[in-house]
């Protein structure tokens, strides 16, 4: 399994507008690729939330044959848009995880 997870800082100004669209556009879309299974959005405690705020986005893929093809075919194109849309009021990271073991 491999965790795809996208997390931004962003100004409260645009929160429920980047919820909205995170939740109803760019998540839906990253899913219809085909290449991941699940998604979960999650929102980071933070510290001093008074200005900024933070969330997280998990993509799950099921392979990374699966995962290099988004790499490959597909994350240019997603990715400007998310870049497009909020460059002038977040900042953002990603990270690539492989899950190695699981414990419940």
């Amino acid at each position: 399994m491999i965790y795809y997870n996208l997390t931004i800082l962003l100004d409260r100004i645009i929160e429920v507008e980047w919820i909205n669209w995170i939740k109803k556009i760019q998540a839906p879309k990253m899913v219809i690729t085909g290449k991941f299974i699940e998604v979960k959005l999650l929102n980071l405690i933070l510290d001093d939330p008074e200005a900024l705020t933070a969330y997280a986005t998990e993509y799950f893929s099921s392979s990374k044959f699966l995962f290099n093809n988004y790499l490959k075919n597909h994350i240019s194109i997603l990715r400007d848009k998310t870049i497009e849309k909020y460059v002038e009021r977040a900042d953002y990271f990603r990270t690539k995880l492989e899950l190695i073991s699981e414990h419940r």
